[in-house]
């Protein structure tokens, strides 16, 4: 398989039928002038938009009525002829036309409605149209026929074809259409049972991308292929569909700048290649004259890159065909600079120590990992059947059930000297009635209450008020048989109801405390009864976070990197053995949300930044990457200090170390 491009960008290509001249304007010069000033390497040209329309000469679908040549193909043509890859586009569940012309495999929820992402099926065509609107379509009978055509059509007709990208895909998570009920029934399934309709969703799918996957291979072996949709934690079944992992995040407006880290962890784990991707709006796809600032797209490369993404940068070109040439600068400024780290970024090992297991509910996972990197506490994906003893902690997020065999793994890790931190109802078994490790306490169930308070104890009051702190779930119940009670929780007099309700909000806290605990130490095993992971990413309080970082810090004693930056600071610290040097990323922004986008403006340098690594070798030299400047550092042992000078945006230190390697 060919190696994933690093610096590619995403052209979208969404034109009405109402447009007139769609490509008139077109010209290879230009467009591989763009792509020049760009640094691009990839470009994911288009051959069916969400309006259905096809950008080449078809016969299995419709040419856009107002294009009067082959796009699709003049792009490929124009970026292969200055060594770009064109891999192509084909619109899958959003489909305006087919969905007109086949409302048989419109998707359908289970009363028989359409499904719709944004708007209403049945609005007046006078109606002002919201944005994002567009009727779901399911991959099946004449539709999913369709598609294959297409499929067939544009591998035919394209003998340099670098790789296929499919749109909208898995999506909705069921559907009742006639096609689909056939299906089921077919199947012996029950479409009034939801994990009936679950399984042949999957199914469904797993047909369709097996089929498309079928017909790209007859004709091009090589050739990548991604089904977008499928890059979610959460949806393992998908994982294994495509060539490579794409991560939509466009953090400005969705998903942050901390959802990319833990997918990219995950995937590099599997081995797989993947990319981040973001856009060069100021809000999202489809929107035409919107712009990035280039400070704030650099930032974003490099993010994505620190963590071994290659990356993508979403653009839409103007229906005239012409590219927009400050679009193009502004991206150029961006992959500029990845062209020039990318040798620190990629083929790089893991050096972290701490291990969460991922609970596959991604609030859980997202809010936790969001707490790590705000306290630039590096982590890794630890699966227990993939074995543990590289990690001194494993953190298990607020949902994380254990099977008997996980159970054994995981004390058995325990004890051999692992430690061990689980929040919310994490260890128990997957029926919720007992725990599988032993945390030196007995489940007795959920919460009674909507909130409660906690007063956090002498070892986990450091930066926490001393007073009962609001938590806005419940914790789990747990009678303590031979722990040490860490936090200990205050009950609100009721939850509030019309019946019984106080003030504005919540209900005040009793001031006696609860007969069950908020944390627990058992060992090398804590025990936090709230899911505050979850909690934490829906409500940000800092106090949250602080009580669970004291906690980790019982168990977590030596920690592979510490970093002096403010919380907007991010830090990773990797290895890379083709080349014995350890590599150090630091970045740091300060997004401020304006309206419904996170704006990227203000990157202050951070002067002085102390850094305490742990290596294993001894380190020969530290050397500021950018500026080619060695700086002092003082070893022993196995711990390395020094002091960055300056944190502008990015900045990467790297240690060329020799063979010599210290007892673990």
């Amino acid at each position: 398989m060919n190696k994933l491009a690093s610096r590619q960008v995403h052209l979208d290509f969404h034109t009405s039928e109402f447009i007139s001249g769609v490509g008139a304007k077109f010209d290879a010069t230009q467009f591989q002038d763009a792509l020049r000033a760009g640094h691009v390497n990839s470009i994911t040209i288009f051959a069916k938009c969400h309006h259905s329309w096809s950008y080449y000469p078809t016969k299995a679908g419709r040419m856009h009525p107002t294009l009067d040549f082959d796009l699709t193909g003049a792009m490929m043509n124009a970026a292969h002829e200055i060594g770009v890859k064109a891999p192509v586009y084909l619109t899958v569940g959003w489909s305006a036309g087919d969905a007109a012309d086949l409302p048989e495999c419109v998707a359908r929820q289970q009363d028989g409605r359409i499904q719709m992402i944004g708007g209403e099926p049945d609005a007046s065509p006078s109606d002002k149209r919201p944005i994002v609107s567009w009727k779901f379509m399911c991959p099946s009978g004449n539709y999913a026929d369709l598609i294959y055509a297409q499929t067939r059509e544009v591998c035919e007709r394209y003998p340099e074809l670098d790789g296929l990208f499919y749109d909208i895909c898995f999506q909705p998570l069921g559907c009742w259409c006639a096609n689909c009920l056939a299906g089921m029934e077919e199947q012996g399934l029950n479409p009034a049972v939801e994990q009936d309709a679950r399984s042949y969703h999957t199914l469904k799918w797993m047909r369709f991308t097996s089929t498309c996957t079928a017909i790209l291979r007859e004709f091009h072996p090589d050739a990548s292929i991604f089904f977008n949709g499928g890059a979610e934690l959460n949806h393992k079944e998908w994982h294994g569909v495509h060539t490579h992992i794409e991560m939509e995040d466009l953090p400005t407006t969705w998903g942050g700048y901390d959802k990319m880290p833990v997918r990219a962890k995950y995937f590099a784990a599997l081995g797989r290649q993947y990319l981040g991707m973001t856009g060069k709006f100021h809000t999202m796809w489809g929107e035409f004259g919107g712009f990035k600032s280039p400070e704030a797209l650099r930032y974003e490369i490099a993010s994505m890159m620190m963590y071994g993404a290659r990356c993508s940068i979403g653009d839409q070109m103007h229906p005239s065909g012409l590219m927009d040439m400050e679009t193009y600068r502004t991206i150029g400024e961006a992959y500029r600079y990845a062209e020039q780290i990318e040798e620190w970024c990629f083929e790089v090992e893991e050096t972290a120590t701490l291990g969460v297991v991922l609970s596959n509910q991604s609030e859980a996972d997202e809010g936790l990992t969001k707490m790590l990197l705000e306290c630039q506490l590096d982590f890794d994906i630890a699966d227990p059947e993939q074995g543990l003893d590289r990690f001194e902690t494993l953190i298990l997020p607020d949902s994380v059930a254990l099977s008997e065999e996980s159970a054994l793994q995981i004390q058995s890790y325990v004890d051999r000297g692992g430690s061990l931190l689980l929040t919310g109802a994490s260890g128990l078994n997957p029926g919720k009635t007992h725990f599988q490790i032993d945390v030196g306490a007995a489940y007795q169930g959920p919460s009674l209450y909507e909130n409660d308070y906690v007063l956090a104890g002498e070892q986990l009051k450091a930066g926490i008020v001393s007073s009962p702190f609001l938590f806005y779930e419940g914790a789990e119940q747990v009678s303590v048989k031979d722990a040490e009670v860490l936090a200990t929780i205050h009950e609100p007099y009721f939850n509030r109801t019309y019946g019984h309700y106080c003030s504005h909000q919540n209900t005040p806290y009793r001031l006696e405390p609860a007969d069950y605990p908020a944390a627990i130490r058992k060992g090398n095993i804590i025990y936090v009864a709230h899911p505050i992971c979850t909690m934490y990413f829906r409500h940000g309080a800092k106090y949250h976070r602080d009580y669970l970082m004291n906690a980790l810090n019982l168990v977590y004693r030596k920690p592979v990197m510490k970093v002096n930056l403010p919380s907007c600071g991010r830090a990773r610290f990797v290895y890379q053995p083709s080349r014995k040097r350890y590599i150090l990323h630091l970045t740091y922004a300060a997004p401020i949300q304006r309206g419904r986008t996170s704006v990227i403006e203000d990157m202050p340098p951070i002067y002085d930044v102390a850094v305490e690594l742990t290596v294993k070798s001894r380190v020969q030299r530290a050397t500021l990457i950018l500026q080619g400047e060695s700086i002092p550092f003082v070893q022993s042992g196995d711990t390395v200090k020094l002091t960055i000078p300056k944190v502008h945006g990015h900045q990467m230190v790297i240690l060329d170390v020799q063979d010599i390697q210290f007892e673990a």
